[in-house]
């Protein structure tokens, strides 16, 4: 008999189960040769006590070995690998097959973090969705909602959005004019899809959202930059471009333009919907962070002057709840969501009804709006202290502008590209996970996820890193 209690060799430390493991090593062992085509494996009992392991754990690899059609069971005689298989050949004797690894391969946590602008979990009310998640699983509306055609996204979401948008935006949409979506990039993704073919030129700021500018490039649209001002992007120079060129759409962020972080005034925003409602080109108007404003009331977003005509309206929840809960929105004209309906079906058709009527939930008993007038109020304070700490220890390094809200800092770094200081901050542990743009010595640094400590920390160690390098260059 084969010594199976070496050939199989189990990591307790690691998050496949045990059955899986054993499954495992039998497949290797067949799959190298070594067990041949028509080898009896030895019976459960006799392994369990070889392994000295419960017998059902034994058993169950042997169910899966059989449903992955490695082994057949002959009655009365016992569990035999299929004959039938390819044929394999025995590898030469020296060969030693990989052990597995000791601990499971996962990416490593980052303790001290520097993003380019994302919520805190921490004070998101991701425990009360999911506490009603798990209330629904198990209530008598769990077949409903798990079973039921979400094409658009859970009705009841829809419907509570509306109300909400209406509330907070002084949009008018119905749930027909509505579509959920696992975040904003899908939204974008959908709309680009509906709206653009091959060759149609969209107009984007020279340093723009990349995932916007991939998509587009994906779907076979060009881009035509224009610069970005304190104002947002050029108005004047959005002007001079739809006058000689075609333009199919414009993609912007106007409350917060990403990733610099101004403001377009309301004047340029009526100026912008005139030149879309004259010219017959679409605005996409991705309102990724509309609830956090520091400066008095947001300026209100360009689809509430237009009300689902010419501008494509893009939301998200994940800035209120957490990076990794995808879930964003979309308000349009009804022939625009129907057509994104189509597309959408093609990659996800039913989304993730219960956490959609969890979400709902919450915007119904309030939860969702008490959550953000709470998140503006610590946002608004760790914007002060960031900007106050960043002034305090690098006032000669680094130039920038206290945002009017956001959860982002637009900085400039003097004499030093971002990249180069993203190598030296993770020498000294520190994480900076920003993006780097064509204007090298620029980046969004993210105030929003860090508490007090934090930002005195990593903003020490931030100073540090760059008068090592200022050091080193001297």
């Amino acid at each position: 008999m084969l010594p199976w209690k070496t050939i199989i060799r189990l990591t307790p430390d690691t998050r496949r189960a045990v059955y899986l493991q054993i499954a495992d090593d039998i497949t290797a062992e067949i799959s190298s040769g070594r067990v041949t085509l028509g080898t009896k494996l030895p019976s459960s009992r006799l392994l369990a006590e070889q392994l000295q392991l419960n017998r059902k754990t034994v058993q169950l690899a042997y169910d899966e070995l059989l449903s992955q059609g490695w082994v057949e069971i002959i009655p009365y005689k016992g569990t035999f690998v299929k004959k039938n298989l390819p044929i394999l050949k025995p590898k030469a004797l020296g060969f030693i097959r990989p052990s597995s690894p000791k601990s499971p391969t996962t990416l490593a946590v980052k303790t001290h973090q520097i993003n380019d602008g994302t919520p805190d979990y921490r004070i998101a009310p991701v425990t009360a969705l999911y506490k009603t998640a798990r209330f629904l699983t198990e209530s008598k509306l769990s077949k409903s909602v798990l079973t039921g055609s979400h094409f658009a996204g859970h009705v009841s979401l829809r419907q509570n959005l509306a109300k909400y948008l209406n509330d907070t935006r002084a949009l008018t949409p119905t749930a027909n004019d509505l579509i959920i979506t696992r975040g904003s990039q899908m939204s974008i993704f959908l709309a680009c899809s509906v709206i653009l073919s091959p060759g149609d030129r969209v107009i984007v700021g020279h340093l723009n959202y990349e995932s916007a500018n991939e998509t587009i490039r994906y779907l076979g649209g060009q881009l035509v930059p224009v610069k970005v001002t304190r104002h947002g992007l050029d108005i004047d120079q959005i002007e001079s471009i739809i006058v000689t060129q075609k333009i199919k759409a414009i993609y912007i962020s106007p409350h917060h333009h990403y990733p610099t972080t101004v403001t377009m005034p309301i004047e340029h925003r009526l100026k912008l919907l005139a030149l879309a409602q004259h010219h017959g080109f679409y605005i996409l108007e991705d309102d990724y962070d509309y609830d956090y404003h520091y400066a008095g009331s947001p300026i209100l977003p360009i689809a509430s002057i237009d009300q689902g005509q010419q501008v494509i309206y893009i939301g998200s929840f994940s800035k209120i709840l957490a990076p990794s809960i995808r879930m964003g929105y979309m308000y349009a004209h009804p022939d625009i969501i129907s057509r994104c309906i189509t597309i959408r079906k093609l990659i996800d058709r039913r989304g993730d009804p219960i956490i959609e009527k969890s979400l709902s939930i919450l915007i119904e008993d309030g939860d969702i709006q008490r959550s953000i007038k709470k998140a503006v109020k610590i946002y608004r304070d760790r914007r002060d202290l960031f900007c106050k700490t960043l002034q305090h220890k690098l006032s000669d390094q680094v130039s920038f502008e206290t945002p009017d809200g956001g959860m982002a800092v637009w900085v400039k770094f003097h004499n030093l590209k971002v990249k180069t200081l993203k190598e030296t901050t993770l020498k000294q542990h520190l994480h900076l996970d920003v993006d780097t743009y064509s204007e090298e010595d620029k980046c969004r640094l993210g105030f929003a996820s860090l508490n007090e400590d934090e930002i005195e920390h990593h903003l020490t160690i931030l100073q540090d890193s760059i008068h090592r390098l200022k050091h080193k260059n001297t």
